[in-house]
């Protein structure tokens, strides 16, 4: 029960009232070895499935073959929440788990009638996965590192109102985000050092010719 307290499904829900909602609803626990599959690109999704214990990486094969990891999703995070209901209910990555609760989608039906808080956080989660899973695939349609750093950059530099911008990623995270490696990310940045383009501090970056990183993705 404390796993699924600290879950953001349940926020603002104390554990007698989830303790109450869930005794007619059916949900079961499994454990996974280190690697097993808990599901692959393009299975049916059909339960909702909250890691308990240890960490995921989701995975996607695009159409050449090449894998993309997706995202580290920790316990107690819900895994694709977002594509548990709707027409095409399929998983869009391979994942792979430690220890998770399974609640079947009938059970989470019930649990919206019983609970709208549970509804509420259910529907803020799916909207901020829709928006990081957009966000994804419009820097996968950049062709080169350099188009998707400087995107990145003056999305950065928008909403920090400033030129001189603080990255909110590390180098490894920003990597993952891009889909590509880290060494090759920290060339490129180097190369756009060298060209003149921004200024690189560890976290800190000064963009130096603005209208060339806008040229850049036009």
């Amino acid at each position: 029960m404390t796993s699924l307290i600290n879950n953001p499904l349940f926020s603002g829900i104390s554990a007698e009232v989830l303790s109450d909602d869930l005794k007619d609803v059916n949900y079961h626990t499994k454990v996974y070895r280190k690697g097993d599959i808990l599901a692959r690109q393009g299975d049916i999704c059909n339960r909702l499935v909250i890691l308990t214990k240890g960490s995921v990486r989701g995975e996607m094969i695009d159409d050449s073959g090449r894998l993309i990891k997706v995202e580290d999703i920790t316990a107690p995070r819900a895994i694709a929440p977002l594509f548990l209901f709707g027409n095409e209910n399929r998983y869009p990555v391979e994942v792979t788990a430690n220890e998770a609760i399974e609640i079947p989608k009938t059970s989470v039906l019930m649990l919206f009638k019983k609970n709208e808080r549970f509804l509420e956080n259910y529907m803020n989660l799916s909207a901020n996965y829709a928006h990081t899973l957009s966000d994804k695939l419009f820097f996968m349609s950049f062709k080169t590192i350099r188009q998707k750093l400087a995107s990145y950059l003056l999305r950065l530099s928008g909403q920090q109102q400033s030129e001189q911008i603080t990255l909110d990623r590390s180098q490894q995270q920003l990597s993952d985000y891009f889909g590509v490696s880290r060494p090759s990310l920290a060339r490129e940045l180097a190369h756009m050092q060298e060209d003149r383009l921004i200024t690189v501090d560890r976290k800190q970056i000064t963009i130096l010719r603005k209208q060339e990183l806008i040229r850049l993705i036009q």
